[in-house]
């Protein structure tokens, strides 16, 4: 289990709530980048074989957590491939894990019903025995996550990418994983709504991509990465 403290502070609401998360990436960790290869794999889970890329820290590193990217409804893991994004995250010392949801990309087996999703990400993580597991979770892939936010047993934070379902958070006090919600400031729609049903979560912070659209990684992916980096080092600095 992981055991996450939220700091606050007198009058000034969280530190979560309060930090920039704009610090860029070195460009050491963008070079190092380009010496990461991925690893393609696949996990039997029940009646469903799960396509998964991989990406690891460079020179057999411990790794500080595992990061697991659930991509959005028409897209595939290959995603987070594009603009080196899974290299990136590896070069700064997380294993870095994509996979095709059920129903998409190249894993074999039947789409899930909705509540048959955060069962499947539990048994994927249980199932690879993955400690400290932060995930960035797109759109649609957020019916996968919302539901474990209220322990937690699985998860010590979560980016959530202009996430759908959240009018489905109707106890927000309950929901006690760390979460940073992001949107593109042309998505006119489902960030906007997201951010305003979850913006009373207990350990949330709301930010907002400049110069991008819905799929905001892919519209300016050094300013996405900029911020899942800097959100990731805050709750690891306050575990226990």
């Amino acid at each position: 289990m992981v055991l996450v403290h939220h700091p606050t502070t007198s009058g000034g609401g969280s530190l979560l709530e309060r930090a920039d998360l704009s610090h860029p990436i070195p460009e050491n960790a963008r070079k190092l980048a380009q010496l990461v290869e991925y690893d393609e794999s696949r996990v039997e889970l029940g009646t469903h074989s799960v396509f998964v890329r991989e990406a690891r820290p460079p020179g057999a590193h411990y790794a500080k957590a595992t990061v697991i990217f659930l991509h959005g409804q028409s897209f595939s893991s290959s995603t987070w491939t594009e603009n080196n994004m899974l290299r990136t995250f590896a070069a700064l010392g997380y294993r870095a894990i994509a996979i095709d949801l059920p129903g998409s990309g190249q894993t074999r087996g039947a789409a899930l019903s909705q509540a048959d999703k955060p069962t499947f990400l539990m048994d994927f993580i249980e199932t690879l025995g993955l400690k400290q597991v932060m995930v960035v979770s797109a759109s649609m892939s957020a019916q996968y996550v919302l539901p474990l936010m209220t322990s937690n047993r699985h998860l010590c934070c979560v980016v959530l990418v202009a996430p759908s379902n959240t009018h489905e958070v109707v106890n927000p006090s309950s929901y006690i994983v760390p979460t940073l919600v992001v949107w593109g400031e042309r998505d006119t729609s489902l960030g906007p709504t997201a951010a305003a049903n979850l913006k009373n979560l207990p350990s949330v912070k709301l930010q907002k991509i400049p110069e991008a659209g819905h799929a905001c990684y892919l519209h300016n992916p050094k300013c996405f990465e900029n911020f899942c980096v800097n959100f990731f080092d805050l709750i690891r600095s306050y575990h226990r």
